[in-house]
């Protein structure tokens, strides 16, 4: 693990944010095909409805790293409709148990993720925040203060 991360992270009072997709879970939209340059939001929907896009496995890294984590624990994800916040929710719960399902967080959309941020700051102070999307990590640390500290996910593996 970057060793500013574990620096961070031995904090016990700074809450650790996750993205979902990409980071505690695959980033996978489909069971038999992954094809997301053709799909609506009524399409995407439509397979949420058939649970098609609903099979996401654990990455067993995180697993097993989180479990050692005494940090409050949060996960904000974008997501489309209160379909995938319930999955994602049973999910979290399945695999996550020191990840209380209450903080499982739906934006609706990255910039919507923002006005979470600063909700989660103002209650604590500072947060670290975990996502596997370089172009949000920047906007985010471009946004916000000192206190709040930004990693991709490779920063866990190294």
């Amino acid at each position: 693990m970057n060793s500013y991360l574990k620096e961070q992270i031995s904090n016990n009072s700074t809450p650790i944010v996750f993205d979902y997709d990409g980071v505690l879970f695959e980033a996978r939209w489909y069971k038999e095909r992954i094809n997301m340059r053709d799909e609506t939001d009524e399409l995407l929907l439509e397979a949420m409805k058939r649970g098609e896009n609903l099979d996401t496995a654990p990455m067993p890294f995180m697993l097993e790293f989180v479990k050692t984590i005494k940090n409050d624990l949060y996960v904000l994800s974008s997501m489309h409709n209160e379909i995938e916040y319930d999955y994602k929710k049973k999910q979290i719960g399945k695999y996550y148990p020191n990840i209380p399902v209450a903080n499982v967080i739906m934006a609706s959309s990255i910039d919507n993720k923002i006005v979470h941020l600063e909700k989660i700051l103002k209650e604590y102070g500072s947060f670290i925040y975990i996502d596997d999307t370089h172009a949000a990590l920047m906007k985010y640390e471009s946004y916000f203060t000192d206190e709040c500290k930004f990693f991709h996910v490779s920063s866990l593996y190294v």
